[in-house]
């Protein structure tokens, strides 16, 4: 069937309207993302604290994903450190080892010590960052540095990526993000988002949980051994010996905190998770580690993953102990 002349007029109009109406949304993307709240807001605040605000001077900085959020309290550790440094935490949302290194040559003069938080399960996967951190670090305006390229060269593909790609994956955080305003103009009950703008105990978690929810939590993570054939890629502890080696050039102390693991997640047998440790500890044991890896009970933690207030306390003590 031939195309009469109309109908070859209507579909042009059709393709320059969807054409028209894609050059606008990766035009307004970008500005809804960052007014909009969502999971990843918490990459604008490091930023603006680490390279925009030069009144910004904390002396002791944490890294780490959200596990790292609710497991170290910067309060505590300013009120316990015998000359109460300033304490920030720049842990945000599924921040990786990686991540966290992309803010390392940026770090204030002021800082001192850097405690970054650890999930030893994760070096023995690829040297990788989670798409939503991606577009959060785009969207937010994070350019990589010469040294930054040096230090974690796997990333700097992810992160010079076309505005197209970045506005693509970034529809998610804006549906949450809308969907969040709304519920907070409609619901009396709606949580406040705190977290966004606190920069020592970003997600200080009551004691109390809901057993359903955790119990689908521990179901969830009994799916996979994330310690069976456990080995440290190459990457991973290249890129921790380097960032050791850089922190050391410059007299800043550099810890790691080996982060605690749910006894009640049963996936990996205790002897697969002590052969992991073990290795971890003959591998790399000389860059300054805490180990809290088997500190939290059950009762510790919050939902199947991430320690509630008392486990936080633990953790952080284990710091308190371990830092001169």
């Amino acid at each position: 069937m031939e195309l009469t002349g109309k109908q070859i007029k209507r579909l042009v109009f059709f393709l320059l309207f969807v054409i028209v109406l894609m050059a606008c949304l990766n035009r307004v993307t970008p500005c809804f993302f960052r007014m909009l709240p969502n999971d990843y807001a918490r990459t604008k605040l490091i930023l603006n604290t680490i390279r925009r605000d030069t009144t910004q001077t904390p002396e002791v900085v944490i890294f780490g994903n959200s596990r790292g959020m609710s497991g170290v309290d910067g309060y505590l550790l300013e009120r316990e450190l015998s000359d109460h440094p300033v304490v920030y935490s720049f842990t945000s949302t599924g921040q990786k080892l990686s991540e966290s290194a992309l803010y390392y040559t940026s770090l204030p003069a002021s800082v001192k010590t850097v405690i970054q938080c650890l999930d030893i399960d994760a070096l023995s996967k690829p040297v990788d960052m989670d798409i939503p951190n991606q577009v959060a670090l785009h969207m937010y305006g994070y350019k990589m540095d010469d040294q930054t390229k040096l230090l974690v060269p796997a990333l700097y593909d992810e992160l010079n990526k076309s505005d197209w790609y970045y506005n693509y994956k970034a529809r998610n955080c804006l549906f949450s993000g809308f969907s969040f305003v709304l519920r907070n103009l409609l619901d009396d009950d709606a949580p406040e988002n705190s977290m966004d703008n606190e920069l020592r105990y970003p997600a200080s978690q009551a004691s109390y949980r809901n057993e359903a929810v955790y119990q689908r939590g521990l179901d969830e993570q009994n799916k996979e051994n994330k310690f069976e054939a456990y080995k440290i890629t190459a990457e991973w502890k290249r890129l921790l010996e380097e960032s050791y080696a850089f922190f050391k050039a410059k007299n800043i102390q550099y810890y790691l905190v080996l982060m605690p693991y749910n006894p009640d997640i049963i996936s990996a047998k205790k002897t697969e998770k002590q052969e992991a440790l073990q290795s971890y500890i003959n591998e790399l044991g000389y860059i300054p580690y805490i180990n809290c890896f088997d500190l939290l009970e059950a009762s510790d933690f919050y939902d199947a993953i991430h320690p509630n207030d008392k486990g936080a306390k633990k953790i952080t003590r284990q710091i308190l102990i371990s830092l001169p």
